[in-house]
């Protein structure tokens, strides 16, 4: 994972999405809270934190859990759309 940390606009940015789009993920839990740091009013991005996070992944999660069937481990439940602001 990078270490890069980035301001709310480098993220909209790098994503090639609006700035109310990356505030809205953030408010609906998009964007995981293991994915910034917030000092005040400021908020700094983890960029490598944000990608997990939009894809579904879990930092604990990058490696399979072999006591579980590999069937069991695949998420069937529907995604949101997450270009549509909230």
């Amino acid at each position: 994972m990078s270490d890069e940390y980035v301001t709310i606009d480098e993220v909209a940015r790098k994503l090639h999405i609006s700035l109310p789009t990356v505030r809205s993920w953030v408010k609906a839990g998009h964007i995981g809270t293991q994915a910034y740091i917030r000092v005040g009013t400021t908020y700094r991005f983890n960029m490598g934190a944000v990608l997990q996070s939009l894809h579904g992944a879990k930092p604990e999660e990058d490696e399979p859990n072999n006591d579980v069937p590999a069937e069991e481990l695949v998420d069937n439940t529907p995604k949101n759309n997450l270009d549509e602001d909230f």
